[in-house]
């Protein structure tokens, strides 16, 4: 009997390691809304510095992509995913107010080399009009991607001026669920969200959202002790991945900190 099995479905079987069924992703695209950041002053040094460390894949704006792409043109570097949007929320506010846009189209992503894009879905715009057209984008970026057969990565986050939280200020696993569980209904093929720390809202998180999950890393630890216990737990409770960016570049030595994380989460 021949298994039939869809482009996009190929496409996201190349972001895991078939021995593991893990994928380990850096996210490189923080530049995109912050501007230059310590320790990627220099894109392409720390591009290089990324690539060399072998992750899975690596998240990248369009322009950096556009700049550093030789780096991804050999078959033993990462995949390049691409993110198509911009999330005016929180730190990355600009205009005072919270807004999301399109920056690129799945096409364009994939005309420039893309293996799969990333976008966000954000629960708790302070306008809730500006949530119903991020969600929007959300179904209809989905949309485009199954017409050719390009991997849809949500970012389901509670980033919104809206999302408080707990009152002790830890993330509100339910709120987190919530969030992710619609990216992947309105057509996700996998889902980065956030992760509270606690096992048990790891396993929620995971039982209830019907495609894989990948935890990104929030803000920089500065230990590694503490990441590592961070991912293992992740991993341990469903996670099938991280895609992590400050946690794995922004450091002295990024390809030493990127293959430590590499072997956390592969266990080589």
């Amino acid at each position: 009997m021949t298994t039939v099995f869809s482009s996009s479905g190929l496409r996201v079987g190349r972001l895991f390691r078939r021995d593991t069924g893990l994928s380990c992703m850096v996210a490189f695209d923080r530049t995109l809304l912050a501007g230059p950041v310590e320790h990627a002053i220099d894109a392409r040094r720390a591009c290089e510095a990324i690539v060399a460390a072998g992750p899975e894949a690596v998240l990248l704006s369009p322009g950096v992509l556009k700049s550093c792409g030789d780096l991804f043109a050999d078959n033993r570097a990462p995949r390049v995913v691409l993110r198509i949007d911009y999330p005016m929320v929180g730190d990355f506010t600009l205009a005072g107010e919270e807004h999301h846009r399109m920056i690129a189209t799945p096409a364009q992503a994939q005309a420039m080399g893309a293996d799969a894009v990333v976008m966000c879905l954000i629960s708790g715009y302070d306008d809730p009009r500006r949530e119903a057209d991020n969600l929007e984008a959300v179904a209809e970026a989905a949309r485009q991607c199954e017409v050719i057969g390009l991997p849809l990565i949500v970012e389901a986050v509670v980033w919104g001026h809206r999302e408080k939280g707990l009152e002790d200020g830890r993330l509100d696993g339910e709120r987190i669920a919530r969030v992710a569980r619609i990216a992947a209904e309105l057509g996700a093929d996998l889902v980065k969200a956030q992760f509270t720390g606690e096992a048990e809202d790891m396993r929620a998180l995971a039982d209830s959202c019907p495609v894989p999950v990948l935890v990104l890393g929030g803000a920089a630890m500065n230990d590694d002790e503490a990441l590592a216990s961070f991912t293992r737990n992740a991993l341990d409770n469903g996670a099938r991945g991280v895609i992590f960016g400050r946690n794995a570049w922004q450091r002295e030595n990024a390809t030493a900190g990127i293959e430590q994380l590499i072997e956390i989460v592969h266990g080589t």
